[in-house]
């Protein structure tokens, strides 16, 4: 079978239209912004329209330069908007109102296997993930180095 690759622009405008009218859409993930959570170019991901957004959803949102990221939720405000950070990143945020958010990871799939992100074992593991941002540099570098290989 042969393997389509869209413009992030395309697919993810059209992933969003479709996740605006209800649907719900898997899809592959690209990038390590996710790590060690969600592995680009072999994880996909099941994404269902919006309800009531929550501190540690893995959300797709649509930010105001135009760009789509699929990062963690790390804070919302009083103002509704929204602070995201992907687990594999160190540093820097992206910010965007709760209206601009497209949708909500509610499974990962993984080697064919499905994997629940609002079970009590992830929730408890990205908790943890989160707090260990000072050393999460070194424990990325571990992952990639060992891991990755691996898998």
């Amino acid at each position: 079978m042969k393997k389509l690759v869209l413009p992030n622009e395309i697919l993810l405008g059209e992933v969003e239209r479709l996740l605006s009218q209800g649907t719900s859409v898997t899809m592959m993930t690209k990038g390590n912004s996710m790590l060690p959570f969600i592995v680009g170019e072999r994880d996909s991901v099941v994404l269902k329209p919006y309800g009531v957004p929550r501190v540690g959803d893995i959300a797709l949102a649509h930010l105001h330069n135009g760009a789509y990221v699929l990062h963690r939720i790390i804070d919302i405000s009083d103002t509704g908007i929204v602070t995201l950070m992907g687990d594999g990143n160190i540093r820097g945020t992206e910010h965007c109102h709760v209206n601009r958010l497209c949708g909500k990871t509610v499974t990962v799939i993984r080697k064919g296997r499905r994997c629940n992100p609002d079970s009590k074992s992830w929730v408890i593991m990205s908790s943890l993930w989160r707090r260990m941002l000072p050393v999460r540099r070194y424990l990325l570098a571990v992952y990639r180095r060992v891991f990755i290989k691996l898998i």
